[in-house]
């Protein structure tokens, strides 16, 4: 007779054990609101996790839209449970805002693309393939997501790009960074003018300030697997207001014409989620996902996570030589805000959102 696994506590159960310090190693990205850095998690028992660590810039801190942005970001990734989406474990207030997520331990694929488009190599069709595919897989969970109630969640990504897929070393492929999404358990709302998300990754209906639907994040979803399989940019521009003119244009190229490996049923598949009729687009996330399914099984259905390891183990070696970025005064702040930020864990989070210290179960194997 099989046994029964034994019955886990609840999440809030597991979240207030016991005392977590947080401590800093080295900075991995830092943007225009907000940096994120590779640190350990250190359990009560001595025991070491690694994690991502999302700071907001100080000087943001005090804006009521970031706060609220951060408190909407934070409570959405704690909801979301996809292998394929970035986990959020903790968040609090502590001068300015941290949040404690799942460290895919890799890079970006705008990190591969980058090098990529500087010379205008084409990755694998099979493995573009792949991680478009898991990329639908988390678009699809996020779509359809509920919360407590059973009631819809609403969730719109808004910001899917190169930037926010992560590739793990060891063949992950995980959605980050939900701090523009539409949700119906979100408070802040964009104002009327704000596009959101990247200018080149946009749906032609933001640029014409139409409503959004889950289809933008298809749209978004569809240039990032031409520009894999391109090995360029699909909407480009030398300013900003020629990316959005291009993208109102929405002229796209048949890919093969860059990477003859394309085969007619991948461009037909383009061809329907990038058309720029919301009527004419494929519908849904989870039809995509079924679609790039049945063009793998075709190509090559072997395609995994080795191949997504094996490109990732490249670019990480030929760039083993770059001095790591990790500015000491930088290091020194967050690692005072950390310590208030560990110190907050018995008495409850600022943020109200239900987070506390960290279970050795909470952490994946990446």
């Amino acid at each position: 007779m099989a046994r029964k696994r034994a019955k886990r506590p609840a999440l809030t159960q597991k979240l207030r054990r016991a005392p977590t310090r947080y401590v800093p190693t080295s900075r991995l990205a830092a943007g225009g609101m907000a940096e994120v850095w590779r640190g350990d998690a250190v359990l009560e028992d001595g025991t070491r996790h690694p994690v991502a660590i999302k700071r907001v810039l100080p000087h943001l801190a005090s804006e009521p839209l970031y706060r609220s942005m951060f408190e909407d970001e934070a409570r959405l990734g704690m909801e979301l449970r996809h292998p394929n989406i970035v986990r959020v474990y903790d968040a609090r207030e502590v001068g300015t805002f941290i949040m404690i997520m799942e460290l895919v331990d890799g890079t970006s694929l705008k990190g591969l693309l980058d090098v990529a488009h500087a010379r205008r190599a084409g990755m694998p069709v099979p493995t573009a393939l792949y991680i478009a595919w898991q990329l639908a897989m988390a678009l699809a969970y996020a779509h359809d997501a509920v919360d407590a109630e059973g009631q819809p969640m609403g969730v719109i990504h808004r910001d899917v790009s190169p930037h926010n897929l992560l590739l793990g070393r060891r063949g992950a492929v995980k959605l980050a960074d939900f701090g523009l999404a539409d949700a119906s358990v979100h408070s802040t709302q964009l104002g009327y003018g704000m596009l959101g998300g990247k200018l080149g990754y946009l749906a032609p209906e933001i640029i014409r300030q139409q409503k959004s639907t889950s289809k933008i994040d298809l749209f978004a979803l569809g240039i990032v697997l031409w520009e894999m399989l391109a090995g360029r940019r699909l909407f480009d521009g030398a300013t900003d207001a020629e990316v959005v003119q291009a993208v109102a244009r929405c002229d796209v190229p048949r890919v093969s014409g860059f990477n003859r490996a394309v085969s007619a049923g991948v461009e037909a598949f383009l061809e329907r989620v990038l058309d720029p009729a919301v009527g004419r687009r494929i519908d849904s996330a989870a039809e995509c996902a079924a679609r790039l399914e049945l063009l793998i099984s075709r190509i090559d259905p072997g395609v995994g996570p080795r191949d997504v390891a094996l490109l990732v183990g490249l670019h990480l070696a030929s760039e083993a030589n770059r001095p790591p970025e990790t500015p000491a005064a930088v290091a020194e702040l967050l690692a005072q805000e950390l310590a208030a930020f560990s110190e907050q864990g018995g008495r409850g989070d600022s943020l109200g959102l239900g987070a506390a210290p960290l279970d050795p179960d909470f952490f994946g194997d990446f």
